[in-house]
């Protein structure tokens, strides 16, 4: 950065910083104060704030002011030059990401310490779903850029870095605060993003990231927390776990808290929201009420001195949980396998009973063409043969209806039976769990159902029918109709 070597070279010093703008001062004589102009602007090409004492010039705009302006000064001047950081960043960077620049660390610490979690997450990400970029241009221990996928911090190289799969981080943490609204109630100045937005895990550190981190680890507890809560007062947040008793801690991260503390904090929040967050949390609660004796905190250190003993706990408690889970899901799952076989099995009745009937009537109508065949050769035996095959006919189509109305009902019977009690295990057991089990099943079975009882019925009433036309035709019904239609036509 060419413009703050010069400053530097001509003895100006840092003398104050704002998000936006930065002031450098120096005292030069009258003489030398054209001269320094002179270069300056040839390195720095943006417009900027020139202080002369009391007077002040926009330049370039005015620096045809410059020369009545030192007509009035003493022969010692002193000089700011005031510049607006956005000049040391391109249009496009500013424009697509939210970039923060700042001379020292501790200029944009001392601003964010001040803000509570939705303020925080207001300035830093003013663009949302959209990275940022920290920019500590004048601090040799900034030369390394460190990124944890949401922000980068950094010498003013970092601006080169090329954030990928942006959107996927964003989606993840939209994720986790889905979660966290179902399952943590928090009441005023409610945080957007999660701990890992501000989480760094690298070995590397510096001011930024432990300030981040210890940010990150205060948001973990609100994250585990049964509700948190916003005291405007003393602008602080309070996170409450609820157990046995109540335990209540400020969010303030001590600065006797290490690294490794809040990396164990950070995991233990991790773990909780990977799954079944609702038993996690509510496990974790309840360690930390029976761990901390202390029900009023005012801060968290108690809860980082034991991190590691909760944590083993937690863990531990909820092997047995899952055992015990194991056990309840193979009762649960021989329970509704249970239900649903003898379910199949009555479904499968149905269908055997409606097959024995239509098969015997089939049968039984194919006996009576065969007699009335043989019979029809017989005179004496003629007149009777068509009302054999009426009789049987008929009673054939009534006995198929019958039994078909009579199969499906007792079909709507047993599938409403077994809705039922699906629904009454969902409110008992995890629906997801019993839509597993059960899966699709009875589904395919009433759907094959279905299609029998229309591949089987039809049928036999249509053959009914067919001998029904047949003894007609015998009886000379079918001719008779035929000359009667055919008069009708011809009048």
């Amino acid at each position: 950065m060419e413009w703050l070597d010069l400053l530097k070279t001509m003895n100006f010093v840092h003398r104050s910083e704002t998000h936006s703008n930065v002031v450098y001062s120096n005292q030069l004589s009258r003489q030398h104060v054209t001269q320094f102009l002179t270069q300056f602007t040839s390195i720095w090409r943006n417009n900027f704030s020139l202080h002369l004492d009391d007077h002040i010039l926009s330049w370039p705009t005015e620096d045809s002011l410059l020369s009545s302006t030192l007509d009035l000064l003493g022969d010692i001047i002193e000089i700011k030059i005031e510049i607006k950081k956005s000049g040391m960043v391109s249009f496009s960077t500013l424009n697509e990401y939210n970039v923060h620049i700042f001379s020292q660390a501790r200029f944009l610490i001392s601003l964010l310490d001040k803000l509570n979690f939705t303020e925080l997450e207001d300035l830093i990400f003013g663009k949302r779903n959209q990275q940022a970029y920290i920019i500590i241009y004048d601090d040799s221990g900034y030369s390394k850029k460190i990124s944890n996928n949401f922000i980068i911090i950094g010498d003013i190289d970092a601006l080169e870095y090329v954030f990928k799969e942006k959107d996927k981080y964003f989606k993840d943490s939209q994720d986790k605060i889905k979660q966290r609204n179902e399952n943590i109630r928090w009441n005023r100045e409610v945080c957007l993003f999660p701990p890992e937005v501000f989480y760094y895990d690298d070995d590397d550190s510096n001011e930024l990231i432990e300030f981040f981190n210890k940010e990150a680890a205060a948001r973990c507890v609100a994250f585990t927390a049964s509700n948190t809560d916003y005291l405007e007062e003393e602008k602080l947040y309070h996170s409450t776990y609820s157990g046995l008793k109540q335990t209540k801690f400020k969010l303030v991260v001590p600065d006797s808290c290490t690294k490794k503390q809040m990396n164990r904090v950070f995991s233990l929040y991790s773990w909780a929201y990977s799954d079944k967050t609702s038993d996690k949390i509510g496990l974790i609660q309840n360690i930390i009420n029976l761990h901390i004796k202390e029900e009023n905190n005012t801060d968290l250190k108690l809860l980082f001195q034991n991190i590691d003993e909760i944590v083993e706990m937690v863990k531990e408690n909820y092997r047995v949980y899952i055992q015990e889970s194991v056990k309840s899901y193979l009762d649960e799952r021989k329970q509704v396998e249970d239900f649903i076989r003898t379910t199949s099995n009555e479904i499968s009745k149905q269908i055997s009973g409606l097959t024995e009937i239509v098969t015997k009537n089939l049968f039984g109508l194919l006996a009576t063409a065969i007699t009335a065949a043989i019979g029809f050769n017989k005179p004496d035996n003629q007149a009777y043969i068509p009302w054999v095959l009426y009789i049987y006919g008929f009673f054939s189509i009534v006995l198929t209806i019958y039994y078909g109305t009579l199969a499906n009902a007792n079909k709507k019977i047993i599938t409403e039976i077994y809705e039922k009690r699906i629904m009454d295990y969902k409110k008992i057991f995890l629906e997801e769990r019993i839509n597993q089990i059960t899966g699709s099943s009875i589904k395919k079975q009433v759907s094959i159902f279905k299609r029998y009882l229309h591949w089987t019925i039809w049928p036999s009433i249509g053959i009914s029918l067919a001998a029904i036309v047949f003894g007609l035709k015998l009886h000379g019904i079918i001719n008779w109709l035929y000359i009667f239609v055919k008069q009708l036509l011809d009048i």
